[in-house]
């Protein structure tokens, strides 16, 4: 199974970290955007089954973001994911996908 995920930060630096973690495991695939408009693009574009939601994104923004992703994609999940490293990334992204799975009725 391939899932594709969209990567949203205001860092690049971090961003580009998050990216290299979430595309070293070969079921997944991310693409990263720094800006609203950017991330909308890219959500319309690939329509990711999760939405990560890294550093410095402000209230306003997140709240932008999240509405036009469930507006578009109610199965979308997001992920608030503010940094701790790999293993936390890989968690949070797993546990998300489980209770994705289990909510759908695919256990």
């Amino acid at each position: 199974m391939h899932i594709e995920m969209l990567a949203i930060g205001r860092n690049e630096e971090i961003l580009q970290t998050v990216l290299r973690l979430v595309n070293n495991n070969g079921q997944w695939h991310a693409v990263g955007a720094q800006t609203d408009d950017d991330a909308i693009a890219l959500f319309d574009k690939i329509n990711p089954a999760i939405v990560l939601l890294c550093n410095g994104i402000d209230e306003a923004s997140d709240i932008k973001l999240q509405n036009y992703f469930i507006g578009k994609n109610p199965a979308t999940i997001i992920i608030q994911h503010y940094g701790g490293g790999s293993g936390l990334l890989s968690n949070e992204i797993l546990q998300a996908l489980h209770a994705g799975a289990i909510a759908a009725g695919k256990h």
